[in-house]
C-alpha cells in the first residue's frame, strides 16, 4: 500500500544482494523510486549522477564503508539530506559513530520490511519540516536585515536575553546577552521600558513610546520603541532611530509656524496662539490686548539701500522688539502672573504683540510706548545710520472683538489711524475707525476708475510777481469730481494714490493736462509759468524724465516755463538716484521749487547740493508773521538765506494785505494765497491776470516795518 503521495528518489547502498533486493521491493511497494549501489564507491557515483532525496547506507561495505560515504555526502550537501545508517541491532558503537559522521537516523538489523515504508515516511516529513524551517529562518534573516530596527529580547526585569538584529545607530545596546538595560540607559528610560512590558502583558497587545537619548555632550538622538510579548518570560523590543524624522518634522513645523528671516512666529502661528489666549481669557474672564505695529519709512530703505539691507534692519528690529516685550518690563502687572507676551512677524515690516491677562488698559499703552522708544534708536549700518519709527494700533478683547481675525483686523485699522495722525504714535481702536477704513477702501476702488471715467480736473492758483505787478505763474491743483460724493479734496485721495501706486498715472495726467491748457492761454497772449506738484514716487519711476520730455514735445510747452514743486519730505532720503533725476531735469531748463520749506529737515549743506531754482515758504510760517515774532524771524531768515544762495522766493498762504506788505518789505518776490485769489478754472485765469490793483496795493511803509 502506498503511504505517501510524494515520490522520493532513494539511494540504497549495501553489499548484501538479498538485503538490496528486499529493500528495493519494500520501498517501491511503498511508492518510492529506488537506486541500488553495491558498495560505497558506486553509491557516490550514483549520487553524483542523479537527484537523490534520501540515502540508506550499510555500515560495513567493501572499499568505502557507510561512515566514509556519509562523511563525503555531508561535505558535499550539508546537513539537510536525510541519511539512514543500517547496522546490527546491538552494534551501539556503530550507532554512535554514525551520528558522529552526520547520520540522520539508523535502522537496526534484522529489518522489519512491513514497517520500512512508514519509517521512511516519518523521515520524509522530518526532512520537509527541516527544509521549511530553513526557509523560514532565511526569510526571517532577510526581514531582520531589511527592517531599519534594532531588535532584542528582554526579561521583565530588563535583562537582555538575545540581540536579534542591531543597527549602527543604537550604540547603547548591550554587546552580548545576559546584561541589563540599567547598565546602559538612564533610569527614567529603563522605567519606561519595564512599564511598557507590563502594559503589553496586561493588554495582550503592542505598546509604543518615544524618548530622546543624549549620546554625547552635543549629540541627542530620538528613538521609537515597540514592545511585543513573546511568552511569559520574554518580550521582543523593536527600536527605531527617528532622529531624522524628528528633524524633518521640526523643519516642517518651523516652516509652517515661524518666519525664516527673524525666527519669530509667523501669521499662522500667531493666530492660533491668539485664539488660544482668547479662549483662556474667556474662561478666566480676563482681558487681553493685540498690538499691530508697522515700521514707518521702511519701504524707503528697501528702495534706496536694497532688500539685503532691509532684511538686516528687519532682523535688528525683531531683536529690539523681543528685548522690549519681556514680561518683567511691565511693573504695573501682577508679579504673581508671569504670562508670556507673544510676538510675531506677519510679513514685510508688520509685527504683532499679544498681551494676555491684561490688568489694565495702561499696560498695553506702556508697552506701545516702550516699543516706540526702542525703535527710535538709530540702526548703525556700515554706510550710514538709519532711524525708523513705529506706528502702533491697539485692539482689546473683548471690547474690540471676540475672535482672533476680528481683533487683528481692528488692531490693523487702529495702526493705520496712527499713521494718519502723523506716525510714530499709537492709537486705540474704536468703531469709527472701521467706518473710515471701509470708506478708504471704497475710495481706493473708485480712484482706480476715476482716470478712465474722466472725473479729474485741474484748477489753478495764481502766483503774483511783485516787481512786475502781474501774474507770473500758476500752480496746477487737481480736483476729483466724484459722481456720488461730489468734489473730493486732494488731501483725502493723494496720500491714497501714493500708497497704491496710482500717483504715477495720475501725475502723468496732471502734467499733460496742465501743459495743454497752458498752451491755450499762450494762444490768447498769456505766457505763464506752470507749477506742478511732484510726488516722491514719480521721481523714483525709471522712465520719469522720458515721460516729461515726451509730454513737453507733444504739447509744445516750453521746458523753461515748467516748474516742478517737490517737498522737503520727498528729499529726506537723499537718494543718489533722486539727485540725478533732479539734475537731469535742470539740464533741460526745467525749474525746481522746494515746497513747504521750513517744515522738513534739510541741512544747509544738503540744500546747496540740490539743483533748485526756487524756495516756497510754508504757509504755517506766513500765517503767524503778524502776531508771532518767532515766525517773523524765521520768514526773514529764509528770505535772506535764499537770496544769498541765489534762489527765488515764493510765499504761500497769504490771506491779508498786511502779510503781503511785510513779505514784500523783506524782499519776497512772488506771492500766493487767498488774498490774491482762490484756485480758479481754465477760463478764469485770463481775468485774474489783469488785476494789477492787487499788486499795486502791496506798497509797505518802510517806517512801519523798519523795526521788523
Amino acid at each position: 500500500m502506498t503511504v505517501t503521495n510524494q515520490t522520493l528518489n532513494i539511494l540504497v547502498a549495501d553489499d548484501d544482494e538479498t538485503i538490496r533486493m528486499l529493500m528495493q521491493v519494500a520501498l517501491e511497494r511503498a511508492g518510492y523510486r529506488v537506486l541500488i549501489a553495491n558498495d560505497g564507491n558506486q553509491a557516490i557515483q550514483l549520487f553524483a549522477a542523479n537527484t537523490i532525496d534520501l540515502v540508506m547506507l550499510d555500515v560495513s561495505m567493501p572499499g568505502m564503508d557507510g561512515f566514509q560515504v556519509c562523511t563525503w555526502l555531508r561535505q558535499q550537501v550539508g546537513n539537510e539530506l536525510p541519511i539512514i545508517m543500517v547496522t546490527g541491532m546491538d552494534d551501539v558503537q556503530s550507532i554512535n559513530c554514525a551520528f558522529e559522521v552526520g547520520a540522520t537516523d539508523f535502522i537496526a538489523k534484522p529489518i522489519n520490511w512491513s514497517l520500512i515504508g512508514y519509517r521512511i515516511l516519518y523521515l520524509q516529513r522530518a526532512y520537509l519540516n527541516l527544509l521549511a524551517l530553513k526557509n523560514a529562518n532565511a526569510r526571517s534573516h532577510a526581514i531582520f536585515s531589511a527592517i531599519p530596527d534594532t531588535m532584542f529580547i528582554i526579561s521583565d526585569e530588563g535583562e537582555v536575553f538575545e540581540v536579534c538584529s542591531r543597527q549602527e545607530n543604537t550604540p547603547w545596546l548591550p554587546a552580548r546577552a545576559g546584561e541589563n538595560l540599567k547598565r546602559y540607559l538612564p533610569e527614567d528610560i529603563v522605567t519606561r521600558y519595564l512599564d511598557a512590558v507590563e502594559l503589553a502583558r496586561h493588554h495582550h497587545g503592542v505598546q509604543s513610546f518615544e524618548y530622546p537619548l543624549k549620546l554625547a555632550a552635543d549629540v541627542i538622538r530620538y528613538y521609537e520603541n515597540r514592545i511585543a510579548v513573546i511568552d511569559e518570560q520574554k518580550t521582543l523590543c523593536l527600536v527605531r532611530d527617528i532622529t531624522d524624522r524628528k528633524d524633518s518634522e521640526r523643519k516642517i513645523f518651523n516652516m509652517a509656524y515661524f518666519d525664516n528671516l527673524t525666527g519669530l512666529p509667523n501669521r499662522q502661528s500667531f493666530l492660533e496662539r491668539l485664539e488660544g489666549e482668547i479662549q483662556r481669557a474667556k474662561f478666566q474672564r480676563n482681558k487681553l490686548a493685540v498690538l499691530f505695529l508697522d515700521l514707518d519709512g521702511f519701504k524707503s530703505i528697501n528702495d534706496t539701500m536694497g532688500h539685503t539691507t532691509g532684511d538686516v534692519v528687519l532682523k535688528w528690529a525683531a531683536e529690539r522688539l523681543q528685548s522690549s516685550t519681556r514680561p518683567s518690563d511691565f511693573i504695573s502687572r501682577n508679579s504673581a502672573d508671569r504670562s508670556e507676551v507673544n510676538l510675531a512677524r506677519l510679513g514685510g515690516d508688520e509685527f504683532t504683540v499679544v498681551i494676555p491677562n491684561l490688568s489694565c488698559t495702561e499696560d498695553a499703552l506702556l508697552l506701545a510706548h516702550r516699543i516706540r522708544e526702542t525703535m527710535r534708536r538709530p540702526f548703525h549700518l556700515s554706510s550710514r545710520d538709519v532711524v525708523l519709527t513705529a506706528s502702533i494700533g491697539i485692539a482689546l478683547y473683548p471690547d474690540d472683538g471676540e475672535d482672533a481675525e476680528i481683533l487683528l483686523k481692528n488692531a490693523d485699522t487702529a495702526m493705520y489711524h496712527a499713521k494718519d495722525e502723523g506716525r510714530d504714535n499709537c492709537q486705540f481702536y474704536n468703531a469709527n475707525l472701521t467706518l473710515q477704513a471701509e470708506k478708504r477702501m471704497h475710495m481706493e476702488n473708485d480712484l482706480r476708475n476715476a482716470l478712465e471715467n474722466d472725473q479729474f480736473s485741474l484748477c489753478y492758483q495764481p502766483q503774483f510777481d511783485i516787481a512786475r505787478e502781474c501774474i507770473k505763474s500758476v500752480e496746477a491743483l487737481i480736483r476729483w469730481n466724484h459722481p456720488q460724493q461730489g468734489i473730493i479734496s486732494p488731501l483725502d485721495f493723494i496720500p491714497l494714490a501714493e500708497e497704491n501706486g496710482l500717483i504715477i498715472p495720475i501725475g502723468e495726467w496732471v502734467l499733460r493736462t496742465a501743459c495743454v491748457e497752458a498752451m491755450q492761454w499762450q494762444k490768447d497772449g498769456l505766457f505763464l509759468e506752470m507749477a506742478v506738484n511732484l510726488s516722491p514716487m514719480q521721481l523714483k519711476a525709471p522712465d520719469f524724465v522720458r515721460m516729461v520730455l515726451d509730454i513737453l514735445a507733444e504739447t509744445g510747452f516750453p521746458a523753461d516755463r515748467l516748474v516742478f514743486e517737490i517737498t522737503e519730505g520727498a528729499l529726506m532720503e537723499r537718494s543718489e538716484s533722486t539727485l540725478a533725476t533732479l539734475h537731469t531735469l535742470r539740464q533741460y531748463r526745467i525749474q525746481i521749487a522746494l515746497d513747504d520749506f521750513g517744515t522738513g529737515y534739510s541741512s544747509m549743506n544738503y540744500l546747496k547740493q540740490l539743483p533748485i531754482t526756487n524756495i516756497k515758504i510754508d504757509r504755517s510760517f506766513v500765517c503767524g508773521i503778524l502776531n508771532n515774532k518767532d515766525n517773523l524771524a524765521i520768514v526773514r531768515a529764509i528770505i535772506s538765506l535764499s537770496k544769498n544762495l541765489g534762489f527765488a522766493v515764493t510765499a504761500e498762504g497769504i490771506e491779508s494785505l498786511a502779510q503781503a506788505q511785510i513779505l514784500k518789505y523783506f524782499g519776497c518776490e512772488t506771492l500766493q494765497g487767498y488774498y490774491f485769489g482762490k484756485p480758479i478754472g481754465l477760463k478764469e485765469v485770463i481775468g485774474v491776470a489783469e488785476m494789477r490793483w492787487l499788486i499795486q496795493a502791496v506798497q509797505p511803509s518802510e517806517v512801519t516795518y523798519e523795526n521788523c
